[in-house]
């Protein structure tokens, strides 16, 4: 095989590079001899814009560039978070692996070496999602729980460098990833907090035509880990919305068994809605599918749903008071009432 130097692609900040060496580090274990090249890409999006975006390592605009460049030729392979994954993948482009999964669950980061629990009434605590928001104000409501805008990398500087926060609320594979478990305190069980959909997994997008690229990483490749990721991914857009919703999910492969659950949280009501699904790991995607339609049609699901369309509180006039209908339409899955969990 010709392929003794590959190139991946990979945005001009610390955790891009550090995610994409991560893949690295495991191609060279498995191919020693194989040599591998980083081309870095200043980011085409202006910093005044990526400060109001939502993402983990990498914006939607900054994904789409990466692509583009994939497309072109410019290198052979990028890396990117699933979280920031845009979905459906682009006409041409190709999961070349996805590798193991890395812890999935949150971490609470602070400069204090003290636990959640601990934090003084009043403490702020930054968080990257209304996800992690919901769920911890609902456990915590004596702290202030600030929702952050640009990305994992701005929050990690208003906490260590600025000093803006009191602690952080952010994934523990990324952490581990940038080298900080020196300021992790905690990492969260997933029966306290459910994670984001994909957390912990890093996706090498390739050329669809670039089978010898497929070949080379396919030891890197864990099946277990993309049905999960397809599981977590058929969730979150079965809630079909351009918004950002209090809503976690969390799929855990066992041999050719899945167990995926869901959550969606309230912030006024300070609760959360649990629900889960069991089934053939091979059935993945209808089972995260499946596991949305049952909390799509629990009462205390849609309130925090609907206080995620409408943060300002229900529009007065009936006019104004849409439900998006794929929200609204619930499907059955026969397919699947055999394997369901309780």
């Amino acid at each position: 095989m010709n392929a003794r130097v590959v190139s991946f692609g990979c945005l001009n900040t610390q955790l891009a590079k550090d995610q994409t060496n991560v893949v690295v580090d495991r191609l060279q274990e498995v191919n020693p001899r194989l040599a591998c090249r980083l081309q870095v890409i200043p980011s085409p999006v202006a910093a005044e814009v990526l400060e109001n975006e939502s993402f983990l390592a990498a914006s939607t605009p900054e994904v789409e560039y990466l692509e583009t460049q994939l497309l072109a030729g410019d290198f052979r392979l990028a890396v990117i978070r699933a979280q920031d994954l845009v979905l459906p993948l682009r006409d041409g482009l190709a999961y070349a692996a996805i590798p193991q999964r890395d812890t999935p669950f949150d971490a609470f980061l602070t400069r204090q070496n003290a636990i959640i629990d601990d934090m003084p009434n009043g403490s702020r605590i930054g968080v990257l999602n209304l996800r992690s928001r919901t769920q911890m104000q609902a456990l915590w409501p004596h702290l202030e729980f600030r929702l952050l805008r640009g990305g994992v990398q701005a929050a990690l500087e208003a906490l260590l460098r600025r000093c803006e926060l009191d602690g952080l609320i952010a994934p523990a594979a990324v952490a581990e990833h940038l080298g900080l478990q020196g300021v992790v305190a905690e990492i969260f069980n997933p029966e306290l907090i459910l994670p984001s959909g994909g957390q912990g997994i890093l996706v090498v997008l390739g050329r669809a035509e670039d089978a010898e690229i497929r070949e080379l990483l396919a030891p890197l490749h864990s099946d277990a880990t993309q049905y999960e990721m397809e599981a977590e991914h058929a969730f979150l857009q079965r809630f079909a919305s351009d918004l950002e919703l209090p809503v976690g999910v969390l799929a855990r492969c066992t041999g050719n068994r899945l167990v995926v659950t869901g959550a969606v949280g309230s912030s006024h009501a300070a609760t959360v809605a649990w629900q889960q699904r069991e089934g053939p790991a091979e059935q993945a995607a209808v089972l995260g599918t499946a596991l949305a339609e049952d909390i799509l049609s629990s009462d205390e699901a849609l309130i925090g749903l609907l206080e995620a369309e409408f943060p300002e509180g229900l529009p007065a006039d009936e006019d104004e008071f849409e439900i998006d209908p794929d929200l609204a339409t619930l499907q059955e899955f026969p397919e699947l009432d055999d394997d369901r969990d309780g």
